[in-house]
């Protein structure tokens, strides 16, 4: 009973959380969507995601977090440009009742630009991410039946079923291309921009074997991704883009859109930058959000309104407000966070 018990256990996981979550602000955990952002990201910089939903009782409960440092690599000659990066990369995630599974991932990131032309700015970025990857299911953590006690409800001091924890460790391989191009060096005055990329994950489709089931691979998972930023009237601007993810046969498109301002002057060392905007995923949900921009410190603040996806076409639940948080932290305090090329969340 006991062997049968936790087999299915993993049969479910295995299937219903075979692809990890994800952050609803792409943008803000950009090394998530496509390892190629390493090479455009120009500042020194430590930036953090944490998203949650439901409740740890609940078998629709998440909670998500992600941290990721970058360095840029600048070729000094009569100007600075930017030639690549590297950085480093760390993802857990927890799902499920009680946190019944959870996954865990270290990254390092690099990239490598190339300059189209001498006059222009107009690159081309490559980005390959490679690491280590956890799954596991702690059956340790439920709660039975037999540890119910009729005068105060659980008993954490009663005997319950000994489900042993399950663990796998596999490497992880993903690549990322990306075009981008601007109309000015100067991030000062930088009004319009153009970011379209594509990325695929698990290129080494690395085997889960929980031993208790039978072995799978993980599905390559395929992006593409894009943002226009165009000025609106003075200080204003506004950034169309997409996000779009396919994996199994499944597809998950979202659309969006981003508004910001500058409520002080672009030069000032305190300048702030003010952005909302909203994105659709299609046939899911409607993400809200809303951030602003301060000298070295980036903050966004999201609501996922409606269900929640996560296997790419698997809806958990209609009743899940979710919420993220991502901070951004500038560690080059000479080079104070600018104007931008894409959303800052």
């Amino acid at each position: 009973m006991r062997k049968t018990f936790t087999a299915a256990i993993l049969f479910l996981s295995l299937n219903t959380q075979a692809q990890e979550g994800q952050f609803s602000q792409y943008f803000a955990s950009s090394s998530f969507m496509s390892p190629a952002f390493t090479g455009a990201i120009p500042n020194l910089s430590l930036n953090s995601n944490y998203k949650r939903g439901g409740s740890p009782n609940s078998e629709n409960f998440f909670e998500m977090v992600q941290t990721t440092f970058t360095y840029p690599f600048q070729k000094h000659t009569s100007k600075s440009v930017q030639v690549g990066g590297a950085g480093i990369s760390f993802f857990q995630e927890r799902r499920g009742y009680q946190g019944l599974y959870s996954a865990r991932k270290v990254l390092l990131n690099g990239a490598y630009n190339i300059k189209l032309d001498q006059f222009s700015n107009r690159y081309f970025i490559f980005g390959l991410q490679g690491g280590a990857a956890q799954q596991r299911i702690n059956g340790n953590q439920l709660q039975w039946g037999s540890q119910f006690n009729k005068y105060f409800g659980y008993d954490d001091t009663r005997p319950g079923e000994g489900i042993p924890v399950s663990s796998v460790f596999y490497p992880v391989f993903n690549f990322g291309v990306m075009y981008t191009a601007f109309d000015n060096q100067n991030l000062y005055i930088r009004d319009r921009s153009f970011t379209f990329g594509a990325s695929i994950d698990n290129l080494n489709r690395p085997v889960i074997d929980y031993q208790s089931v039978e072995p799978s691979h993980l599905n390559f998972l395929y992006k593409a991704f894009g943002s226009v930023k165009l000025p609106l009237a003075p200080r204003w601007h506004i950034f169309p883009s997409f996000y779009a993810l396919h994996s199994h046969g499944n597809t998950q498109v979202n659309a969006g859109t981003y508004l910001s301002t500058f409520l002080s002057s672009v030069r000032s060392r305190t300048a702030f930058l003010m952005q909302f905007g909203a994105w659709y995923r299609v046939g899911d949900s409607v993400i809200v959000l809303t951030g602003f921009q301060v000298e070295n410190i980036r903050l966004g603040f999201s609501v996922d309104l409606n269900a929640q996806t996560y296997n790419l076409g698997t809806e958990l639940s209609n009743d899940l407000p979710t919420y993220e948080i991502s901070l951004t932290y500038n560690l080059n305090l000479s080079r104070p966070l600018r104007n931008m090329t894409s959303p800052i969340f």
